[in-house]
């Protein structure tokens, strides 16, 4: 295939997806002169440049739509239903003679010659409007499958067609700097990059010399081969493992600290930048579901409002593409078996118009993807039922088994609790395939669902694949990454403590979380179950607190070490039969280390998942506290304080060498930012060893990050208002926390950073610092 050909191909595709767009969006605002004359500019564009290269069959079809548009475009006819899916099926047409051209280098047309003949009739019948009002008075006649309404405000709610155009799978777009220079009307039209926009109130089309340029932004972007960017990323993550090999080889060299603190800082931002191009808006892939929610509900018989959220919220490209077939069966499965006929729901009490519901958006290092609507809801009851028909499992289990556990249920390959097999779905098939495709890119996917309220179907998709950040653990004297996306607190058992701490039910261990048993999970015994263990854990350790999966567990660890951005390795197959490791990557220390992978860690456990009692005892006991706040116990300079539990972010250890200094005051460069660091106890003073290690509570005070140094991390407790006793710049007044009088520590108190000092001084030796 020559460029041009491609070129023409990737511009098609991207006019075609803005006109399906479009088409769906105007059968509820049949005026909007601005989405007709971006479909007409789609058509128009294929038609031009069909010419050119030609492609006479695609020309034929596609100069019958243009003129069928020309007259919605200048007022001479409405957008009724039958005009827009007419229009509907001249675009599967042209997108699938494009992907023929694609495919074999040619139309074809021999065998679609009567096809295409019957498009275009119908095309030129339904310019004639006498012919338009007799076939929309046949079809209310026949009463037609679905009556969509051309206004109101309930329509009005549909989801507004994405901006951004979905470009083919090998190509994205990347801004760049606009250049100067007009590009003419007849260029701009051909190259289909023009927009115009949807505000526009006239009924006809300005002509082609008044519409607006749009050379910056053909100007503004460029094409990128994925494959291109996907060499970039490996090339980033190679960087990404040398820099932390540098940064820990250097650590103890004065004179090259400064060099590879700016090496940090400079792979930080290429890392960003080249994870940034590879993102894509949700609405790309958003954008297909209008057009499939009409096409099913006509054919259903039924009524459905779509609503979208958060399609601006982006995911790695490649993440954004593996979602792409669970969320088509998801939304099919709810058209079909979720939103009842338009005659059920009303005799159930409900709106004859369904509403089925899409919404997307970032919570920490993950996409949260949700389907719901408000149908029938999953009968956890017939679940339960078909489970033991299918011997799945045994009846003395389904009894024991939480709603939430027995919904999981229908993820099992061939599960299906549809009554009758349509088309559509209910073969039992792709529910299964839905969750090893959202597995497979190390996101996580649940359901939840209520008998006559609706079904809701969640999917936690990892912004990307290739670095993450991660808490360095250890056990059995080996090095685990631990993701800290499902990571929520640490909690540090001494060995003299480990004992009382955790409580063991016959060979369970459990530890009292702030008045909750919290299951543990040892992975020691995890990993090596024939190897022989003590009877407890007198030794002490860590307990990680993890959430997965809708379950919340503790896994005790050995030691901890610094968190590292690691760059995630695929695992060989015999390592994945293990079952808790979800890749592998390479340390800063040039260590191998295996990735653990806490929901996996959690079902090989037998740890249970939260069901409604569990989540309502837990906003019990918030209700129950009343006023009681929630506080970080440490100690500074052998006295206690207390830090509002809501202000820390996280908790380092690190030496005391990376602390340096802008004038007197103490900082340290944390994720590529000056942090002031507040030193009340002298723990970094100049005769402590700068090899020594110091722990650093990370807090948030508005929009800045600051840091506590603490001599121990003591507790999380619960105490009372605070009051108002002995405020100073750093202790805002005391509280109760274990019938302990305690200090209350001012976060807002630490000292900024100077905004006149623009860079660090040189580090100086331990011995050297000043106080």
């Amino acid at each position: 295939m020559d460029e041009l050909t491609r070129e023409f191909l990737i511009e098609s595709q991207e006019g075609l997806d803005r006109m399906e767009r479009c088409l769906t969006q105007l059968e509820s605002t049949p005026d909007d002169a601005g989405l007709l004359a971006e479909i007409f500019r789609a058509v128009h564009t294929i038609k031009g440049t069909t010419g050119f290269l030609g492609f006479k069959r695609l020309e034929k079809l596609a100069h019958a739509g243009e003129n069928l548009l020309g007259q919605l475009r200048d007022g001479k006819l409405a957008a009724t239903p039958e005009i827009i899916t007419c229009q509907l099926q001249l675009l599967d047409v042209l997108r699938s003679i494009l992907k023929l051209i694609e495919e074999q280098g040619e139309e074809g047309g021999g065998d679609c010659a009567s096809t295409d003949e019957t498009l275009i009739t119908r095309l030129e019948e339904l310019q004639n409007p006498e012919a338009v009002k007799a076939t929309a008075h046949a079809t209310a006649r026949a009463g037609g499958a679905a009556k969509p309404k051309s206004s109101g405000s309930r329509r009005r709610k549909t989801a507004s067609a994405a901006s951004v155009a979905a470009p083919m799978d090998p190509i994205v777009e990347l801004p760049v700097a606009a250049g100067p220079g007009p590009v003419a009307a007849e260029e701009k039209d051909i190259s289909g990059t023009g927009a115009e926009s949807h505000g526009t109130a006239s009924k006809s089309a300005p002509p082609p010399d008044s519409m607006p340029s749009s050379s910056s932004a053909a100007e503004s972007t460029l094409r990128v081969d994925v494959a291109l960017l996907n060499r970039m990323m490996n090339l980033v993550g190679e960087l990404v493992l040398t820099r932390n090999q540098v940064l820990q080889a250097t650590a103890s060299d004065a004179r090259m600290t400064m060099l590879s603190r700016r090496l940090d800082m400079v792979t930080a931002d290429l890392r960003e930048s080249v994870m940034k191009a590879r993102m894509q808006p949700v609405s790309n892939i958003f954008s297909k579901v209008p057009r499939m929610v009409r096409d099913i509900s006509r054919d259903l018989g039924k009524r459905v409002r779509l609503e979208m959220e958060g399609q601006d919220t982006e995911l790695d490209k490649s993440l954004l593409e593996a979602i792409k077939d669970p969320l088509t069966h998801a939304v099919r499965n709810s058209l079909d078996h979720g939103i009842e006929p338009p005659n059920v729901r009303e005799k159930s009490g409900k709106d004859p118009e369904g509403t089925l519901k899409l919404r997307a958006a970032q919570e920490g290092s993950h996409v949260i993807v949700e389907i719901s609507d408000d149908g029938s809801g999953i009968s956890v009851e017939r679940v339960r039922a078909k489970a033991i028909e299918r011997d799945l499992i045994t009846e003395e289990r389904a009894a024991q088994m939480s709603e939430r556990e027995l919904l999981q249920l229908i993820f099992v390959p061939g599960f299906s609790t549809a009554q009758q097999i349509t088309h559509v779905s209910g073969r039992g098939v792709g529910m299964d395939v839905v969750r090893t495709n959202v597995e497979k890119i190390g996101g996580k996917i649940e359901i939840d669902s209520r008998v006559g309220k609706g079904t809701t179907l969640r999917m936690r998709i990892p912004l990307t694949l290739a670095i993450v950040p991660a808490l360095i653990v250890r056990s059995l004297g080996q090095s685990f990454a631990l993701p800290q996306g499902a990571l929520s607190e640490l909690v540090h058992v001494p060995p003299g403590q480990a004992d009382s701490a955790i409580e063991w039910i016959e060979d369970v261990p459990l530890y009292r979380l702030r008045g909750q048993l919290l299951p543990l999970v040892l992975l020691d015994r995890l990993l090596m179950p024939d190897r022989d263990h003590d009877a407890g854990s007198g030794s002490g350790g860590f307990i990680a607190i993890l959430e997965s999966d809708g379950r919340r567990y503790g896994l005790i660890v050995d030691e901890l070490a610094d968190p590292e951005e690691i760059v995630v390795k695929p695992l060989s197959p015999v390592l994945k039969d293990i079952g808790v490791f979800s890749g592998a990557t390479v340390l800063g220390n040039a260590d191998l280390a295996l990735i653990l992978d806490p929901g996996a860690i959690a079902g090989k456990a037998g740890v249970k998942l939260l069901n409604e009692s569990d989540v309502a005892e837990n906003r019990q006991a918030v209700e129950d506290a009343g006023s009681r706040r929630e506080y970080l116990l440490v100690e500074v300079g052998g006295r206690r304080a207390a830090v509002p539990l809501g202000d820390v972010l996280r908790i380092e250890q690190l030496p005391v060498k990376r602390v340096e200094y802008i004038g007197h005051q103490p900082v340290l460069n944390f994720e590529s930012q000056l942090m002031p660091l507040e030193d009340a106890g002298g723990l970094i003073s100049s005769d402590v060893n700068p090899e020594s290690q110091i722990i650093v509570v990370v807090c948030r005070e508005s929009d800045r990050l600051v840091g506590i140094a603490v001599s121990h991390v003591l507790d999380v407790a619960s105490g009372a208002e605070v009051f108002e006793a002995g405020t100073t710049r750093l202790a805002k007044g005391v509280t109760l926390l274990k019938e302990r009088m305690t200090s209350v520590v001012y976060v807002a108190g630490v000292a900024a950073i100077p905004a006149d000092v623009g860079e660090l001084e040189e580090q100086q030796p331990a011995g050297e610092i000043s106080a």
